[in-house]
């Protein structure tokens, strides 16, 4: 009798669906990266392991540049994506194979600007004609000449240098940047709030309405909000 018990548990685990996560490199701490050891962190990362344990899935992370990863959604290599907003427009190609979840949580976007600028950097408006550090693959307002790099570290550091005179970020990495490592840049008021959610290929919408339904549990348990202060609040590893 154990021993058919074992070989039901061992059948099942065996057969467990595996989902395919995107994951950009080289990450962006506190939400996802990879740390000395090879192990995936963080906000976005913990909250999907949760939604995985409640729909029975196994994870497989896949580390690529952000703009890869899109490349491979569309294709179907990637089922899944961090961290996505639903603010920004996205290439119709992309779009046909999305599906999206509840959102699971907010990220402020800001501007970052050389503090010998004279203009009030505030609102996008005022960046007109001029060019914008942005993370290469990621959407941001069409209306803006955009210079794209690898990840948002490298434009926080370009700013700091003088190489580029303003860069888009999210605003807890540009205040732990600045902070931690004493860079010399000013940071805009949020211009966007964006809600967060998890971009789900096409070929996996099966998975989205117990996604929404896990979501939603973590968020009224409070499970959500202790997955950001425990990265947040000073109880989680800090790396870059």
């Amino acid at each position: 009798m154990i021993a058919v018990l074992l070989c039901v548990l061992f059948s099942s685990a065996a057969y467990a669906e595996t989902l395919r996560v995107g994951m950009p490199l080289p990450g962006q701490n506190p939400f996802f990266w990879r740390d000395d050891g090879g192990a995936y962190k963080g906000i976005y990362v913990d909250t999907l392991r949760r939604v995985a344990d409640d729909l029975d899935v196994n994870l497989e992370f896949i580390p690529l540049s952000q703009a890869r990863l899109r490349r491979h959604f569309i294709s179907g290599e990637i089922d899944i994506e961090m961290g996505v907003s639903l603010n920004f427009e996205v290439p119709p190609e992309l779009e046909q194979v999305s599906f999206y979840s509840r959102p699971y949580g907010i990220v402020n976007e800001v501007i970052i600007y050389s503090p010998e600028l004279s203009f009030p950097v505030f609102i996008l408006k005022d960046l007109e004609n001029r060019r914008v550090a942005t993370v290469r693959g990621t959407s941001v307002p069409d209306n803006l000449i955009r210079e794209d790099f690898a990840n948002q570290w490298q434009i926080a550091q370009r700013v700091h240098r003088g190489w580029n005179d303003v860069g888009l970020m999210k605003e807890v990495l540009a205040i732990r940047y600045q902070r931690e490592d004493n860079l010399n840049y000013e940071i805009s008021l949020p211009y966007n709030s964006n809600p967060v959610v998890f971009r789900l290929h096409v070929d996996k919408k099966e998975l989205l309405q117990p996604m929404n339904e896990s979501i939603e549990q973590l968020e009224k348990q409070g499970e959500l909000e202790r997955l950001v202060c425990k990265y947040l609040c000073g109880t989680g590893e800090v790396n870059q």
